[in-house]
């Protein structure tokens, strides 16, 4: 009789055990959007990017040309839709084509002593990638106006040989040296994936 009392005690601190045991796995910690990712929220701790949305954009980044540099974007504020992930697209493009502006006007006032080829040169660049910013702020301006994918397309073509037009101008003169050709490439490369990205929105039904 007394096993049998002994046996039940066991039985019942058993019970109560695996109760506390269920208890202690229902209690979950509380993890905030900043916790997974600090790009997933705001500062006040609002999600802006679910993690599926997310996604769909990195994967419409593997459709570029330059998917690093796509995907690179999709990590900026704002950026939950593939129209916001264009025009931020835009936006940068516009900026390291003025940045490369501003290079080639330093250029110009240092290179009077390399001759008329290389002043003509940098000044047909500058020239280009003034007319490059233009393009891409019309761009974004009637992309935001809800105007026409044609008009769209329009400006970011003109854009595109616009960003390959000071390439060109060394190409054809080998004597001479351009002063920026990293910002070249990296410009070139911005305008060829907002050209792309535009393309593939425009597409979508």
């Amino acid at each position: 009789m007394f096993q049998y009392i002994i046996a039940l005690i066991l039985v019942a601190i058993l019970v109560v055990s695996m109760n506390k045991s269920v208890d202690a796995r229902m209690v979950h910690p509380i993890v905030t959007p900043e916790a997974i990712s600090p790009s997933l929220a705001s500062n006040d701790g609002r999600r802006l990017i679910g993690t599926t949305g997310h996604d769909e954009l990195v994967a419409l980044c593997q459709q570029m040309h330059y998917k690093t540099l796509c995907t690179t974007m999709t990590t900026l504020p704002g950026v939950m839709t593939p129209e916001q992930l264009l025009d931020a697209s835009l936006r940068i493009t516009a900026v390291k084509a003025a940045m490369t502006e501003m290079k080639l006007d330093q250029a110009i006032k240092s290179s009077s002593a390399q001759g008329n080829a290389m002043m003509s040169s940098l000044e047909t660049c500058k020239e280009s990638y003034a007319s490059l910013v233009d393009s891409i702020n019309t761009t974004r301006n009637t992309l935001k106006s809800g105007g026409s994918n044609a008009d769209i397309m329009s400006e970011l073509s003109a854009a595109a040989t616009f960003s390959t037009d000071c390439e060109d101008t060394f190409d054809e003169r080998p004597e001479l040296k351009s002063p920026i050709p990293g910002a070249q490439r990296h410009v070139s490369r911005l305008v060829s994936n907002c050209l792309d990205l535009a393309a593939t929105i425009m597409d979508q039904p």
